[in-house]
């Protein structure tokens, strides 16, 4: 067995508390991006596209239960439903998708949208971890629902994003997460270390720093100011992801950033568009209960 196949990547989708400037009335995540095809189903086959071992959307309990329906409990793996072999259907590969809250007592203090794919990834760690060493995740792959752009670059580049040693980072015109672009990237879990120091490290909190003579702080900030964590970008809550010579960095041909409906317009009205895969890899899919009553 390869050293890539015992690879536990994760794959991290951030839900909570992504800031559009839409004024639909029902959740951004569900925007159609092709006919039967909504931008977290899209990213759930990206996340499996690019060989996630499991998948973990990040989203609170206002939202989980409507995008369970659409996406459900597991998919498939798409490079092993199909294969060519007499028993296909055996080989096929399930990727269980978990429903992952933000921290009751990160809210309204870190829970910017870059906090919620760092609450993900320690979740993911926790979780694995308990159950067995076996089974912690080695890196973690993040897809932002509204990031449109032609994922068949997924699949062509998915050993090097399942790389264990290097991290990986989607560009267009030669930016990425860390220049505040909402593109797929790669980190691993000393980059999350060094990505909650950073945050800590840079917010402000409720109290003003304690003057020279004084023991403890006692002058509070006034609200607005207090916890600037909260509207943190991208680019200052991943600004500690490692990149190197040996980082790859894929360009993109084309890239939306549909938290803006202008880009969304322009999206639906040009030509590219993101292809719908078979139904059978992107249908909601839910586990039996277990024991159940047959009525």
């Amino acid at each position: 067995m390869s050293q890539s196949y015992r690879l536990h990547m994760a794959g991290i989708i951030p839900i909570a508390n992504i800031k559009t400037d839409h004024i639909n009335t029902f959740p951004e995540v569900l925007l159609p991006v092709n006919n039967g095809l909504s931008a977290i189903q899209k990213s759930v086959y990206e996340c499996a596209l690019a060989g996630c071992s499991t998948i973990w959307i990040i989203a609170n309990d206002d939202m989980a239960p409507i995008v369970r329906h659409t996406v459900g409990d597991w998919t498939y793996d798409p490079v092993y439903f199909n294969r060519m072999s007499k028993f296909s259907s055996h080989e096929r590969k399930e990727i269980p998708i978990y429903y992952v809250p933000v921290h009751p007592k990160d809210r309204d203090r870190r829970d910017s949208y870059g906090w919620s794919v760092l609450c993900g990834q320690i979740t993911a760690w926790h979780t694995c971890h308990r159950i067995s060493t076996w089974l912690t995740p080695d890196k973690y792959y993040v897809s932002f629902p509204l990031s449109l752009f032609d994922f068949s670059v997924v699949r062509e580049n998915r050993k090097l994003i399942r790389d264990k040693k290097n991290n990986f980072f989607f560009t267009f015109n030669n930016k990425n997460i860390k220049n505040d672009l909402p593109l797929s990237f790669t980190m691993f879990g000393e980059d999350f270390k060094k990505c909650r120091r950073h945050v800590n490290q840079k917010t402000t909190k409720e109290f003003l720093p304690p003057l020279p003579d004084q023991l403890y702080p006692s002058e509070k900030l006034p609200l607005e100011k207090r916890w600037s964590a909260r509207h943190f970008p991208l680019k200052v809550v991943f600004h500690s992801v490692k990149t190197n010579k040996k980082s790859t960095k894929i360009e993109v041909p084309w890239f939306y950033d549909a938290r803006q409906w202008s880009d969304y317009e322009r999206y639906v009205g040009a030509e590219h568009i993101i292809d719908r895969p078979y139904e059978e890899l992107i249908k909601p899919r839910r586990h039996e209960k277990f024991p159940y009553e047959i009525s």
